[in-house]
């Protein structure tokens, strides 16, 4: 009796687990990628480079109620002084078959009450809460931190409205760069192959110029925006020259021409703060989705930087070598070869330094990738 009253109490224990883990461990689902690279850059003055690089990302995403989510997410980056790169995830491979480092990508909460249909508060570090029709101003591997507001309503004509407000720099013993930002979108969908969205962003940085230069290297690297130096005893320190309180405006349509997805994009931006040097602007098309075994999708954009339209810390990290003051194409190809198993081409042929007076360079970068999704 004694034997079977433990195996009672034992089934019964199992029982309440699985009925308390039904709440929030059966609902979490595990994501991730693994991404293998070949690279080769030319740029003008410099050596030609080829290096081979993996970049690789593990998240476990719960729900724990019906009203909140949570994510968290480690991925691979470079480091410098125990820091990540704040948008890239790629590990060059190559230094002596060392260890690689993991970070914290993304460690946020979404709470989207029931009684708000539409709502979600998100607060952490997450995936960028604004819409983006191209990654020339945010790179794509970029997790913003801070707090975010989303709301979506509609079905066939949908309004949002996004607001983010990102700690950027905190200072112990001075003011700290936050950015405030606010969206509103409206997205027409009359099926379920085709939509238009149009919407217009505002980002405005506090705290920029006069400031030191956001490099998280720590070496003065200004990725293309117009500083002004302070000399502090022996050392010399980059400041930005300009605030950045940016407008931008996009639009982006798609649709399906003989089952073939077929998506337009583009996108104007201006910082309100300087004279010159303040525009940015974007456009390039997608055909294709390489989803299933042996589809594809073929991709092309232009984009033009001015110097001064955005934090340069903040844009792509591939086209014009990163930063700002930079133009250029970009052409890339996808196949799905089996099921989340893809290979991937991308050229860049771009110019960097555009502003005037600048010696202009050549700058051109082919990516290979294999990449496993799961």
């Amino acid at each position: 009796m004694k034997q079977q009253a433990k195996w009672t109490l034992a089934l019964l224990a199992a029982v309440g687990f699985q009925t308390a883990r039904g709440e929030w461990y059966d609902d979490g689902k595990i994501k991730g990628d693994m991404r293998y690279r070949f690279e080769n850059i030319q740029q003008e003055g410099a050596a030609n480079r080829n290096r081979e690089r993996v970049r690789a990302r593990l998240g476990y995403f719960p729900r724990i109620n019906n009203d909140v989510d949570v994510g968290i997410q480690l991925a691979t980056s470079e480091a410098v002084n125990g820091l990540g790169d704040p948008i890239s995830n790629n590990q060059t491979l190559g230094s002596a078959e060392t260890k690689k480092g993991i970070y914290l990508d993304l460690a946020y909460f979404d709470w989207h009450p029931s009684i708000l249909p539409g709502l979600d508060l998100i607060g952490g570090k997450m995936k960028n809460p604004l819409i983006v029709v191209n990654d020339y101003l945010w790179d794509n591997d970029l997790t913003p931190e801070g707090l975010a507001l989303k709301y979506k309503v509609g079905d066939e004509v949908q309004f949002l409205v996004n607001g983010t407000y990102q700690w950027i720099q905190e200072r112990s013993a001075d003011d700290d760069t936050r950015l405030y930002a606010g969206q509103v979108a409206l997205n027409f969908q009359p099926n379920a192959d085709s939509h238009i969205m149009i919407g217009a962003t505002y980002d405005g940085f506090q705290k920029m110029k006069g400031f030191g230069v956001q490099d998280w290297q720590n070496s003065n690297k200004a990725y293309g925006n117009s500083t002004t130096k302070k000399v502090s005893g022996t050392t010399t320190n980059s400041l930005y020259a300009t605030d950045f309180k940016v407008m931008e405006g996009f639009v982006e349509a798609g649709t399906a021409v003989a089952g073939l997805p077929v998506t337009v994009f583009g996108a104007y931006a201006k910082n309100a703060d300087p004279d010159s040097n303040n525009k940015g602007y974007t456009a390039g098309l997608k055909l294709g989705k390489a989803s299933d075994p042996n589809t594809f999708e073929l991709g092309y954009d232009y984009r033009h930087l001015d110097k001064d339209v955005f934090p340069g810390f903040l844009v792509d990290s591939d086209a014009n070598g990163g930063g700002t003051d930079g133009k250029g194409h970009k052409i890339s190809l996808t196949y799905a070869i089996l099921k989340n198993w893809q290979a991937k081409i991308s050229y860049f042929l771009d110019t960097q330094k555009i502003a005037a007076g600048e010696t202009e360079n050549d700058y051109k970068r082919l990516q290979i990738d294999l990449v496993a999704k799961f």
